[in-house]
């Protein structure tokens, strides 16, 4: 404790000394650390030039007691310390965002083909349906065992036939003369169709061959298939009926 109380004592000293000397010089101003007597440590501050310094010594250590070899090797400046920079703050580490899947494009769906049209049935010679061109074929036939000429088809004639047998199956009966359209006479003049003569047969039965050996038994109506006056025909079948099948006949001649 003796010690630590010489340094305080000594260090008050001191102190008051360069209390003294700032007032002449407001300078700065140096420490210096010296050993002393009872082994304490003296701090002595005293401006640049140390003005003084020999009476200040030798109040410390008396007459011919100044250890000059001691102050001499340690009475230096002590170092003042350097200040220690501070570290600039760092920005915090951020985390880096975690890469995101690309959206991928939604598939595109693989072009259907345009459907090709059903490819739709070849037309009938003439217009005419294969029943009414067979029964066309089995007149002819008729005709030409005689040596006739056969009958052209006349398409205005065919929509005729086809009108006066549907005409018959929808109003049900079975005659030349229509309650819709009178007789076939007046069915040609109303479609501007002109002749210098004219027939009609009619048939009912459930297939063509069956209809034409009916006709052909009748003498009336075989007598219309090989008239010689006649040069144009126009076959009308329609599937319905009592009988399955309704067939006309119209005949015209130039």
């Amino acid at each position: 404790m003796k010690g630590r109380k010489t340094v305080i004592l000594m260090a008050a000293l001191c102190l008051s000394v360069v209390l003294f000397a700032g007032q002449a010089a407001a300078a700065g101003y140096s420490r210096y650390i010296l050993p002393v007597r009872d082994g304490g440590t003296a701090y002595v501050f005293t401006t640049h030039g140390r003005p003084g310094l020999g009476l200040l010594l030798r109040d410390l250590y008396g007459n011919g007691g100044v250890p000059w070899d001691v102050i001499l090797r340690c009475c230096k400046p002590a170092p003042r310390p350097l200040p220690v920079p501070k570290p600039e703050p760092q920005p915090e580490p951020q985390p880096e965002p975690e890469p995101q899947p690309e959206p991928r494009p939604d598939p595109k769906p693989d072009p259907k083909p345009d459907p090709k049209p059903e490819p739709k049935p070849d037309p009938e010679p003439n217009g005419m349906t294969a029943k009414e061109q067979e029964m066309l074929k089995l007149v002819n036939q008729e005709r030409a065992k005689l040596g006739l000429n056969p009958l052209e088809p006349d398409m205005e004639l065919v929509k005729l036939a086809r009108m006066k047998a549907q005409d018959m199956i929808d109003n049900g009966y079975f005659a030349h003369q229509s309650p819709t359209y009178g007789s076939p006479f007046d069915m040609m003049r109303a479609a501007g169709i002109t002749y210098r003569t004219a027939g009609e047969n009619l048939a009912g039965a459930g297939s063509v061959e069956r209809a034409h050996t009916a006709l052909m038994n009748s003498d009336g109506h075989r007598r219309n298939i090989l008239n010689s006056a006649y040069d144009h025909a126009g076959i009308g079948i329609i599937e319905g009926g009592p009988y399955g099948l309704m067939c006309v006949q119209m005949f015209t001649g130039q």
